[in-house]
């Protein structure tokens, strides 16, 4: 009986050491994410990480401690804004290390931190200096220059200042080399910071990256070197995989990098399928409308029996039908790990009941909806308000973060609230909505500031919500209270009473006085109206006389033309007469008729009465324009007269005693002496001179 059970326990022992030398032995899936300058706004020169478990991120950069909530990056330079070379965290204290000083950081009544130098560190708090990693090395990294080393238990991390970070078990088998030519932003590492078992922070030289230790969401293939996922097969732990620029093969348990294949083997593990078929969401569930947003879903993937994958936007979620309704098994949004489905020519394929190939712009994807359920399952972390403040004409004030509600001004300019979801939840994206001002919620943002200008006075509810992968989204509200303008208040009012009392008394001590002023003003007005009314009969007889005068001068012009062109008949038909007789008409009498009829064409005293009667009607026209043209002739004035008087070019040749042809060339000449342009008509340029 002893001899069995002995037998049973080495067993027993030999599995477990079987198993576990099996678990170290297989490569996890990983997913890098990395974060820049651009996301954390400091120097790019980060030297070492620590976590607190309030969950949020310190690290040591070249401008200060610089913080993560996970949402929001925060910089707290040192008063002499000298480098942090060095961070730890010790009983709710945060140490650092600086090129000049030792220095500790608390957070005050509204979470910023404030620093205060020490001498020395208190006995108990030490920072994390590389120790010779405790496992052994891969000849591969007995030449590189180890710069930081870190363990998650079976996973070994291991930092250099040349070559990035190897992942290994501690036999110094190498599952991953990250550098900067696959998944790192920067080759020098400085130091890591192990969050729990399945999540590292790295500090590097020119940036930050988070390391996901076999993750829900990992990427196979990045799209720059397989292309684009068309189609895949498993078969055992073997995938095959088709993209548009050929077939790749991997082993799923090893997690080996895809590697190209020839076209015939591919497509003996993948064959054809027939074309897909576009489904809808309403030929798929009865009820699209409890399906929200996914009731505009732009694809349905079947997934297995009774189970659908739908898309929209750059989310999709995992549907279990039933009978007349329907269950969320999971939702991913691929926001929340900085990648994107591509737009056209989306794939989801199933591999089997937890793994699911999906096709996105960086790469093809490896989901694994078992993981990313049960990471569903565990306590729901709300989000948390970490920074609140407003602006005002008097400057930026700063909030406690947890007040219930935010009172403001009504001359406020911008209230701004951080949201904080920590780095332990695996997502972190948030949705809001203002009542009062919208009932849609707002995208899913990563960023945690949020952010209103100038809302009208009143009170407001404002929700944030939390993105999780299945269940109810957790929510927080805030209370935001806009007060009124001073003029808008109780005590305003009051005062406005005391002065309406005192204006109606005030009225009726003025209402008499008003009365006789009413009386003064009502003479005044009849005086002034009287004077208006002679003032327009004056000014009617001006107008009348003027008219008049005008009257008299057109027919005064008129008389002369019709003389003149009379005068002008007669002398043709004494030519014709003078040329028909020859010398039976005597050339004394011929002459002397002629010169009788020129002397009555060219009548001076004609042209002076004119003039008189053209000042009169047009205001001294001819005195302007001598002022204004100083080298104008007395033909050209008399032109001018006469074009003013909107004459026609005969009647004015019939006037002057020349011909229709020299007035055209008169008119040009008088044109250029006036400074005309070629636009610009002559008569009207008279008309309004």
């Amino acid at each position: 009986m002893l001899r069995r059970f002995v037998s049973i326990l080495l067993a027993s022992l030999m599995a477990v050491i079987a198993t576990r030398a099996s678990e170290v032995s297989v490569a996890p899936s990983i997913l890098v994410q990395n974060y820049t300058v651009e996301d954390y706004e400091a120097s790019c020169q980060n030297w070492n990480i620590a976590v607190s478990y309030h969950g949020l991120l310190y690290i040591a950069n070249n401008s200060g401690l610089l913080t993560f909530d996970g949402n929001t990056w925060r910089l707290y330079p040192l008063p002499d804004k000298s480098p942090i070379y060095d961070v730890t965290f010790h009983n709710d204290t945060i140490y650092t290390q600086g090129s000049n000083s030792v220095g500790y950081w608390l957070h005050s009544e509204t979470e910023e931190l404030v620093y205060t130098p020490l001498d020395r560190l208190p006995a108990g708090v030490r920072f994390d200096s590389l120790a010779v990693p405790p496992i052994i090395l891969p000849a591969e990294l007995r030449d590189k220059q180890i710069s930081a080393f870190a363990d998650t238990g079976d996973l070994c991390f291991i930092g250099t200042t040349t070559a990035g970070v190897y992942i290994t078990n501690r036999q110094g088998e190498i599952f991953y080399h990250l550098s900067i030519n696959n998944r790192l932003p920067d080759n020098i590492v400085r130091g890591f910071c192990v969050q729990d078992k399945n999540l590292v922070w790295v500090a590097l030289d020119n940036g930050i990256s988070q390391i996901d230790i076999n993750p829900p969401v990992s990427m196979l293939g990045r799209r720059n070197r397989i292309g684009k996922l068309e189609d895949a097969a498993r078969v055992d732990n073997q995938l095959y995989i088709q993209t548009n620029i050929g077939y790749f093969h991997c082993d799923l348990n090893a997690r080996d990098e895809l590697t190209p294949i020839p076209e015939a083997e591919g497509r003996e593990h993948i064959p054809p399928r027939p074309p897909y078929e576009r489904v809808s969401v309403g030929d798929i569930f009865e009820r699209p409308d409890q399906l929200g947003i996914f009731a505009k879903a732009e694809d349905v993937y079947p997934a297995s029996e009774d189970l659908y994958w739908l898309t929209y936007d750059n989310e999709a979620v995992l549907l279990h039908r039933e009978e007349e309704a329907h269950s969320v098994k999971c939702r991913i949004l691929f926001d929340n790990y900085n990648l994107n489905l591509v737009t056209y020519g989306r794939q989801i394929i199933p591999l089997d009941d937890s793994l699911d190939l999906v096709s996105s712009m960086q790469g093809t994807l490896l989901i694994n909806t078992r993981h990313l359920i049960a990471g569903g399952l565990g306590t729901l972390t709300t989000p948390r308000f970490t920074h609140l403040s407003y602006t005002d004409r008097k400057g930026t004030h700063i909030l406690r973060p947890d007040t219930q509600e935010v009172s403001l001004p009504h001359s406020f300019q911008e209230v701004s609230l951080f949201v904080g979801t920590t780095v332990f939840t695996p997502n972190h994206q948030i949705s809001y909505k203002l009542d009062g001002v919208s009932t849609d919620w707002s995208p899913w943002q990563k960023d945690g500031e949020i952010t209103f200008l100038k809302l009208p006075e009143g009170s407001y509810e404002l929700h944030i919500r939390k993105y999780v992968t299945r269940g109810p989204f957790p929510e927080i509200t805030m209370r935001i209270v806009v007060r009124p303008p001073w003029y808008n208040t109780v005590w305003a009012y009051l005062i406005y009473i005391a002065l309406v009392g005192g204006g109606v008394w005030a009225g009726a001590r003025i209402h008499v006085h008003q009365l006789r002023r009413k009386e003064l003003q009502k003479l005044k007005e009849e005086r002034q109206i009287e004077q208006q009314r002679l003032q327009q009969l004056r000014s009617e007889m001006l107008e009348t006389e003027l008219q008049n005068k005008n009257n008299e001068l057109m027919l005064q012009t008129t008389a002369l033309v019709k003389r003149n062109e009379a005068v002008q008949a007669i002398m043709e038909e004494l030519d014709k007469q003078k040329e028909a007789l020859g010398d039976r008409y005597p050339n004394k009498l011929y002459n002397r008729l002629r010169s009788l009829m020129e002397s009555t064409l060219n009548n001076q005293a004609d042209w002076v009465q004119f003039e008189t009667y053209f000042n009169s009607a047009y205001h001294n026209f001819m005195d302007r324009l001598r002022q204004q043209y100083t080298d104008i002739t007395a033909g050209d004035l008399r032109i001018c007269c006469l074009l003013r008087m909107n004459l026609s070019t005969k009647e004015i040749a019939s006037l002057m005693n020349v011909s229709v042809r020299a007035i055209e060339l008169r008119r040009y000449r008088l044109r250029k002496r006036l400074n005309l342009d070629g636009d610009t008509n002559l008569v009207d340029f008279l008309m309004n001179f």
